[in-house]
């Protein structure tokens, strides 16, 4: 009976153990910095902004970025993806603000080209 607890007790700290070491290597420990989900909707956006000239091109772009802007958490990151979605479906002005937005959600968190 003991040897049983004693194994119990054991598995209890292993499984507690394993999940306290467990972390997401995604989430940066400051959301001021990059993550990796950012770095690579930043640089997404920045290869493919300067192409994205029509509509289409341009949720195509703002679909790409959001797949892994979604996941950050990096401040900023997120919103302002979602902001390039709405300006990509607008105006040529509204494209701007939101590709604005989000070159500056980047460079903001450190990203460099």
């Amino acid at each position: 009976m003991r040897t049983r607890i004693t194994t119990a007790i054991a598995a209890a700290v292993f499984i507690t153990s394993l999940t306290a070491c467990s972390s997401s290597s995604d989430e940066p420990a400051d959301p001021t910095k990059l993550d990796d989900s950012a770095t690579l909707a930043c640089d997404d956006f920045a290869t493919g902004v300067k192409a994205a000239q029509t509509t289409s091109a341009r949720i195509d772009l703002a679909n790409k970025v959001n797949e892994w802007a979604q996941s950050s958490a990096t401040n900023g990151i997120a919103a302002n993806a979602t902001v390039l979605a709405r300006g990509s479906q607008g105006s040529t002005a509204a494209w701007q603000l939101g590709a604005d937005a989000f070159a500056k959600a980047c460079l903001d968190a450190g990203w460099k080209a």
